[in-house]
C-alpha cells in the first residue's frame, strides 16, 4: 500500500527530489569554499592590473560601486556561484582605465558595443571600481538602465519642466550617489546660485553641496528602513537635477558617469501617457537626465560619460536611430531593422548633435587564450571544478569560441554531471 503513495508523492514533487547523500560532499556545500577564493584572488588594485588575471571588487568598502548602486542581475548570480565578487581583468579593461587617465584633462563619452556575452557590463563595473579605488573620483554608475524605461517607478506631469518626473528614482539615484562619493562632495560647494521649483529654497553661490543634497533627501534617510517623505521625494529630481550640474561644472575633481542598458533610454518606453499614448524615454525625466551627459548637451569639466548596450535585451533592443548615429553594424541585433521604424528628432538632437565625439568601442568577440586561462583558473581556484585538466580548459574554450558568458556557462555545466 505503501509504494503508490511514494509514487504519487514523486510525481508531485516533479523535479524537486530529495539530494542523495552523497551529494552533500558537492564544493557547493562547503563553507570553506569562498574562502579558498579570497586567498586566491586578490583586490583589485590600480597600479597592478594585468590582463588574464583576476581581481576581485571591494565589496567589504562600504562606498563602492558594487555595494551602493548594485550589479545587473546575472553578474549577481555569477558572483553568488563562485561565492566572491570578483572578475578577469582583459586588455579592454586596460584601455577604458587609459580613457579614464585622459578624460581627467580632456572629457570624453565612450559607448561599449559587441555582441552579447563578450563581458561589457563587466568591463563598466571594473572601470566604476578603479575610479572609485583611485578616491579622487565621483562615480555615478547605473547598473540597470532599463528600469526608468519599464514603468517600474511611479511617475507624474511636471508643468516646470514638461516632462515626466520619476520622484522615486531620482530620491535612490541622489541617496546612492551621496553614500558613494560622501568623502569628496563633503569639499565642494555650488559655484552658481541654485532655485528649487514650487517655491523651494534657494541656494546662493558657495553654499556647500552637502546642504544642496540633503535639500533632496531627508532626515529619515538616516534611519534603516525608513521611507522618505512626499517633500523630499517631489524635490528629489530637482536637487538631483541641480547636484549633476554642480558636479559637471566643477574642476576639482573628475567624474564618472557609468550606464549600462543605455541602449534602453534611446528606443520606447512602458509608460503611458493619460490618453495611454507610450511616453518616450526622453520624455521621462531621468532618461532624459543622463541622455543630455551621454549627448553632450551637458558637458562634464573633468571626466567621462561611460555607456554599454546591451545586446540580449528584446525587450529593449538597440534602436535603428542610435545604431545609425554611432554608426554600429546590426549584425549581432536581436532583432531586425524596421523599416517603418519611426525617428525622433528630439532624440536626434541628443545622439547626432556632436556624433564625432560620441565613440564607440567594440569590445573583442572571443578572449584570448591568456584571457580564458585566468577565468578557467579562477573557477578553479572557487573549487568549483572536479579538474584542472588542460583537456577541459580546451574544449570549453573551443565550444564556445572565445565568448566569455558561454565560455562560463559551459563550466558551470560541469557543475551538473561531475560526481
Amino acid at each position: 500500500m505503501g509504494r503508490p503513495i511514494v509514487k504519487q508523492r514523486e510525481k508531485s514533487l516533479g523535479i524537486f527530489k530529495p539530494l542523495n547523500a552523497g551529494a552533500l560532499t558537492h564544493v557547493l556545500f562547503e563553507t570553506e569554499a569562498p574562502g579558498r577564493l579570497q586567498l586566491a584572488v586578490p583586490p583589485m588594485r590600480p597600479r597592478t592590473l594585468a590582463p588574464g588575471v583576476a581581481m576581485r571588487f571591494h565589496d567589504l568598502d562600504p562606498t563602492s560601486p558594487m555595494r551602493v548602486y548594485g550589479v545587473p542581475k546575472h553578474m549577481l548570480l555569477e558572483f553568488r556561484t563562485l561565492g566572491l565578487p570578483c572578475a578577469i581583468t582583459t586588455s579592454t579593461t586596460l584601455s577604458l582605465i587609459r580613457a579614464l587617465e585622459e578624460s581627467k584633462d580632456r572629457p570624453a563619452r565612450l559607448v561599449l558595443n559587441g555582441r552579447p556575452g563578450v563581458g561589457k557590463s563587466y568591463l563598466l563595473l571594473q572601470a566604476a571600481q578603479y575610479a572609485s579605488a583611485m578616491r579622487e573620483w565621483i562615480v555615478l554608475y547605473i547598473p540597470r538602465a532599463r528600469h526608468f524605461v519599464d514603468a517600474s517607478t511611479p511617475y507624474q506631469y511636471s508643468l516646470a519642466t514638461r516632462t515626466y518626473l520619476q520622484p522615486r528614482a531620482a530620491y535612490q539615484t541622489l541617496s546612492r550617489l551621496a553614500r558613494a562619493n560622501s568623502h569628496l562632495l563633503s569639499q565642494l560647494s555650488t559655484q552658481s546660485e541654485v532655485v528649487l521649483p514650487d517655491g523651494g529654497r534657494t541656494f546662493h553661490a558657495g553654499t556647500p553641496l552637502t546642504t544642496l543634497i540633503d535639500a533632496g533627501l531627508t532626515a529619515a534617510e538616516t534611519s534603516a528602513g525608513a521611507a522618505p517623505s512626499v517633500d523630499a521625494l517631489l524635490r528629489a529630481p530637482f536637487v538631483l537635477d541641480a547636484v549633476l550640474s554642480e558636479l559637471g561644472a566643477q574642476e576639482d575633481f573628475p567624474v564618472l558617469i557609468a550606464i549600462d542598458d543605455f541602449q534602453a533610454l534611446c528606443g520606447r518606453s512602458l509608460y503611458r501617457d493619460p490618453r495611454f499614448k507610450a511616453i518616450r524615454p526622453h520624455h521621462l525625466s531621468m532618461p532624459r537626465l543622463l541622455l543630455e551627459y551621454a549627448g553632450g548637451m551637458r558637458k562634464l569639466a573633468r571626466g567621462l560619460v561611460l555607456t554599454s548596450l546591451t545586446r540580449s535585451d528584446t525587450q529593449f533592443p538597440v534602436p535603428p536611430q542610435l545604431s545609425d548615429a554611432l554608426r554600429l553594424s546590426d549584425e549581432f541585433s536581436p532583432s531586425p531593422r524596421s523599416v517603418g521604424y519611426r525617428r525622433s528628432a528630439q532624440l536626434a538632437a541628443y545622439l547626432e548633435g556632436e556624433v564625432e565625439a560620441l565613440r564607440a568601442i567594440r569590445v573583442p568577440d572571443a578572449l584570448s587564450v591568456r584571457e580564458a586561462a585566468g577565468l578557467f583558473e579562477m573557477w578553479l581556484d572557487a573549487g568549483m571544478l572536479r579538474t584542472g585538466a588542460d583537456e577541459l580548459f580546451l574544449s570549453k574554450y573551443q565550444e564556445s569560441s572565445g565568448n566569455a558568458r558561454t565560455f562560463v556557462k559551459g563550466l558551470v555545466g560541469t557543475l551538473q554531471t561531475s560526481g
